[in-house]
């Protein structure tokens, strides 16, 4: 993501502990963010958020706080009229990360993701891009607008209401196995609608048994002439729960299927669990349960409905690539299917991720964006004709075959992450032990990621790491970096920030963190700072104690008026409040605490008298403060 953009935006750093505040405000600076505000706790964070010429973007927000903490301050978000996305940043587990993100949500915040601490330059890339697909500057929703029934009802009459069609693909193969019927609404005055935009009103006005109809009839029809043409797929319609409760469902289906020349098992006939809970019938045998995982009754369900796929929702699909315990019920989920004889299908496969994903499970059809998105009947046979089964091949993501670099001076750790590395299929696994070693090796054979451990013996990772990004090495300085370290102290994560780690990672770590952090590291477009942003910082300086995070970055640019002809030195004890600072104020090693154009207040200057000993100069340059 380019720096440009990501300084357009204005970050609001919610966290009680001072360090990692620090850590997070350089890591955004290092990024390209220009505009940071920070809050040490819930309560100053809604007070922030509460001053309308704050305007806040993204929130990075930490769960355990005192006064108020995450989870109260995402609840007190989901009431506030300014629409901000969030991303919780803690050290707790997976499983409290998941919970508060799925509570989150609950409450319709948007939250673009969870990040361990330490902070990771490549994961947290990868959760700001999130925050277009959730609407940047997003308005409350204007009010749906009513649709009359009799406008309904004319459309019904007079087939303004289509199906269009889902394909669906075998994983193994590629093969194109059937399509799904998409109610859509061809509205004169209204123009193509989707679901969303009508079904509310259909039901509430008792015309649903109508429009199931009306597709499931048309559906068979194109499903007659797709198999006239030669091409076997079956299609698969949703049945409503006032369709299920119909005792004559079943002739009604049958003559449906019957007065096309269909065979039944060209229909497929998909409801929810909710529906299959109400409307249990032995007449539904060529039933799918679809959105598997919506209910609380699924398993019992399973030994009560005569059957014949188990699907799952899209929903949960895209939750699995971040949530440990919703891929784990996927996985059960399709090794029931198995164990009873049933296809399964996952529907929402929107990215490779998640098509690596369900295929790896033994998924055995999935649809989604990926494939396709829905289209009228006149559109599936060129796109089939376009399609290949080689789609798997040929969309292969190159880090498939990337070469990695491990740095770790201890035998068990260098074979435990061989290992995990290996399980993983990326490619080929380089395991040296020191920076000699690695020196050596890029030499012979460079590779496309380096792995290194923090501590190794001698000089460490992060010396290996400042020789690669000041180009003193055979390798390109802006190749993907990942540090492993036993411990997150403030030295190292402030100095590997300073060097553009593009992931950190505490040991011990697992393989699906591991990956994780690959993926998102070779998915970053990193551009490199030039070589002398990085002499200065060796790996054995001393750190800055206590530096103070940037409170509020104003455009730069030459300063003009005022702040250019009145600007006058002070010292740091003589400082008013009121006063503007004509030039920015930096630490000994280069870091920028505050901008020019910033107002003194109070709490400003106690905390720069408090970290006195660590900035560049003890005079600012300030305009006075205007004469009340």
């Amino acid at each position: 993501m380019a720096s440009h953009i990501i300084a357009e935006l204005r970050f609001l750093i919610v966290e009680d502990e001072e360090f990692q505040r620090e850590a997070l405000a350089l890591l955004l600076r290092n990024i390209g963010a220009r505009h940071i505000l920070q809050a040490e706790h819930g309560q100053a964070a809604l007070d922030i958020l509460k001053d309308q010429a704050m305007a806040v973007d993204i929130v990075l927000c930490d769960l355990d706080m005192p006064k108020m903490d995450g989870m109260a301050l995402v609840r007190n978000l989901a009431k506030m009229p300014n629409h901000v996305s969030v991303i919780l940043v803690s050290g707790m587990g997976n499983a409290m990360l998941d919970s508060v993100e799925t509570m989150a949500k609950a409450y319709g915040v948007a939250v673009l993701g969870a990040m361990a601490k330490p902070p990771s330059r490549s994961k947290l890339l990868a959760l700001i891009a999130r925050h277009w697909d959730h609407g940047v500057g997003a308005q409350a929703p204007l009010p749906k607008a009513v649709i009359p029934k009799h406008e309904l009802m004319h459309g019904l009459k007079t087939g303004e209401f289509v199906p269009y069609f889902q394909p669906k693909v075998e994983m193994t193969s590629g093969r194109v196995v059937g399509a799904e019927a998409l109610a859509r609404w061809h509205s004169p005055t209204r123009g193509l609608l989707a679901p969303g935009a009508f079904l509310e009103e259909i039901e509430a006005c008792g015309l649903m048994d109508n429009l199931t109809w009306i597709i499931l009839s048309k559906s068979a029809e194109v499903c007659r002439r797709w198999q006239e043409q030669g091409l076997e797929l079956s299609v698969s319609v949703n049945l409503s729960l006032s369709s299920l409760g119909r005792i004559e469902l079943a002739e009604r289906i049958s003559e449906v299927v019957d007065r096309h020349g269909l065979s039944p098992s060209s229909m497929v006939l998909e409801v929810t669990e909710t529906a299959a809970m109400s409307a249990v019938g032995p007449s539904l045998e060529n039933l799918a349960i679809d959105d598997y995982g919506t209910g609380y009754s699924s398993l019992q369900q399973l030994t009560r409905v005569p059957f014949t796929e188990l699907k799952i929702d899209q929903s949960f699909v895209s939750d699995a690539i971040q949530h440990d315990a919703t891929r784990i019920v996927i996985e059960s989920s399709l090794d029931i299917a198995r164990k009873l004889g049933l296809q399964s299908t996952a529907e929402g496969i929107e990215t490779l991720e998640h098509w690596e994903m369900l295929n790896k499970m033994g998924c055995d059809i999935a649809q989604g964006y990926l494939i396709a998105k829905p289209m009228p009947e006149e559109a599936v046979t060129a796109w089939m004709a376009s399609w290949s089964p080689s789609f798997i091949q040929v969309v292969t993501p190159v880090w498939q075959t990337v070469d990695i670099l491990l740095v770790e001076d201890e035998d068990f750790q260098r074979e435990t992450y061989c290992e995990l590395l290996e399980q993983l299929e990326l490619g080929s696994v380089h395991a040296v032990r020191n920076v000699d070693e690695a020196l050596a090796q890029l030499s012979v054979s460079p590779p496309d990621l380096v792995i290194s451990d923090v501590n190794l013996g001698g000089r460490s990772g992060l010396d290996l790491v400042q020789l690669i990004r000041t180009g003193q090495t055979p390798l390109s300085p802006a190749i993907p970096i990942l540090l492993l370290s036993s411990s997150s102290e403030q030295e190292t994560v402030f100095k590997s920030i300073a060097l553009d780690i593009n992931g950190f990672l505490t040991k011990p770590t697992n393989s699906r963190a591991l990956h994780e952090a690959i993926l998102q590291a070779l998915a970053e477009e990193f551009a490199p700072q030039p070589p002398a942003a990085y002499l200065g910082t060796p790996a054995d300086a001393t750190p800055t104690p206590h530096v103070s995070a940037t409170i509020l970055l104003p455009e730069t640019g030459p300063a003009t008026g005022r702040q250019a002809t009145e600007g006058r030195q002070v010292s740091l004890v003589t400082m008013k409040a009121g006063m503007v600072l004509a030039e920015p104020i930096y630490t000994r090693e280069k870091m920028l605490i505050l901008g020019r154009g910033k107002t003194l207040t109070p709490t400003i200057i106690n905390r720069l008298l408090d970290i006195r000993d660590s900035l560049a100069s003890q005079d600012v340059s300030v305009v006075p403060a205007p004469p009340i």
